[in-house]
């Protein structure tokens, strides 16, 4: 049971006993005033209650939204390769064709799309823990042959976040990463701040830069 679950059962046998109090007034002793200051008593009993809980579960809220603010780029200890693995586990079939580490509501993931000769799949990795989060999958269609990444191309994620940084002087964090084809080329994206780099994953030139 919570803390804030306690207090309110505290609360609600205090304001029980007091009914009960009050009962008795009723029954055995008619003066009005007495009745009246015993419900006075009661009342205040269950608004102070009342604000108890709710200062509680505010700063419950307000602990949860410090620790979510709290998470950056370096609290991720799975590698693009682990989540590779993941979803080729999950499909051994298929091919990558594009891979993000998407932050979606201050919470980094993974999310990983690949393909066999039926069906798309997309799946979803927490990259602290490595949980999947999701997956999903539809009837493949894809009318052109699209470039697969391997993890030959992953190794080198780690050395194109490093260029990016050093092309970026406002010393911003590092967002959001993706991988994808682009024009008949696999392209890394890369945003820092309100920038994003772009990078060719086979020869690592730097073709574009966003400011």
């Amino acid at each position: 049971m919570s803390k804030i679950s306690k207090k309110w059962l505290f609360s609600l046998v205090a304001v029980l006993s007091l009914a009960l109090v009050i009962t008795g007034c009723t029954t055995d002793d008619p003066n009005e005033t007495e009745l009246e200051e015993d419900v006075d008593q009661a009342a205040d009993s269950v608004e102070d209650a009342a604000d108890t809980a709710g200062d509680e579960v505010e700063d419950a809220v307000q602990d949860a939204e410090d620790e979510v603010r709290d998470m950056n780029y370096e609290d991720i200890v799975v590698t693009p390769e682990e989540a590779f693995d993941k979803f080729m586990e999950l499909y051994p079939d298929a091919k990558i064709n594009q891979i993000d580490l998407d932050k979606e509501l201050m919470e980094y993931q993974y999310v990983v799309e690949g393909y066999d000769a039926e069906n798309d799949y997309e799946v979803k990795i927490n990259p602290v823990d490595g949980k999947i989060i999701s997956q999903d999958e539809e009837i493949l269609d894809m009318d052109d042959d699209i470039l697969e990444i391997t993890k030959d191309h992953l190794v080198k994620i780690p050395n194109l976040i490093e260029m990016a940084k050093l092309e970026d002087a406002s010393g911003s964090e590092l967002d959001e990463w993706s991988i994808s084809e682009d024009d008949g080329r696999l392209v890394m994206d890369i945003e820092i701040g309100t920038k994003e780099y772009s990078y060719d994953m086979d020869t690592e030139e730097l073709l574009e830069s966003d400011m």
